[in-house]
């Protein structure tokens, strides 16, 4: 840090350097040259005042891998709903069925605690919120549930902890006011789990 002072052709230069000030009388004619040398030999002196300490840092860890998990072994799942009444089609519990399906991890879990998540992904109805469409009859959707009633909506993720992995059920639901004729429905989706 340099400070000069307004004296005429002479001033006076503070050189900081270890907490401690040195003071230094010069002309502010002096060549730079000169001026330099002076610092740069000033520098020296003293730049032995202050010495570093050194330590070693040992950092060690262990990477895991995410577990590999397979939902239902591997195989589909198929929910039937067999026979329905149009006319008792509630949306609630009318024909509600579980989704039989499992979810087995190999490897070590315990890296993400057990934090898991669940997703149905397919394509949505033409009514409704997050139901799932139905290809044979427009005013006819799937909704998702979870053991408590609450909608597992299409196309979004829910956390779970593994091993305990949600209870899922589906129930057939029909647009409000719509008029079903008799016939066969089906649809598809699939269902994704994936470690947190």
């Amino acid at each position: 840090m340099t400070e000069v002072d307004g004296m005429g052709d002479t001033g006076r230069r503070t050189l900081a350097i270890g907490g401690e000030y040195l003071l230094l009388g010069c002309a502010l004619a002096a060549s730079t040259a000169a001026a330099s040398a002076l610092t740069l030999l000033a520098v020296l002196s003293f730049g032995q005042l202050a010495q570093a300490a050194t330590v070693n840092v040992t950092v060690k860890g262990e990477v895991l891998a995410k577990p590999k998990c397979e939902i239902n072994g591997g195989n589909d799942i198929d929910v039937p709903f067999g026979e329905l009444n149009i006319a008792d089609i509630d949306g609630v519990n009318y024909g509600k069925k579980k989704i039989p399906y499992s979810v087995s991890c190999s490897g070590d879990t315990s890296g993400s605690n057990g934090n898991m998540k669940v997703s149905l992904q397919g394509e949505n109805s033409n009514f409704g919120v997050g139901l799932l469409r139905t290809r044979e009859k427009d005013d006819l959707a799937i909704k998702l549930l979870f053991e408590n009633g609450q909608q597992l909506k299409l196309n979004e993720w829910h956390n779970f902890f593994y091993p305990n992995y949600p209870l899922l059920y589906a129930v057939p639901v029909k647009r409000g006011g719509a008029k079903l004729s008799g016939g066969n429905f089906s649809s598809s989706a699939t269902l994704l789990v994936e470690v947190q």
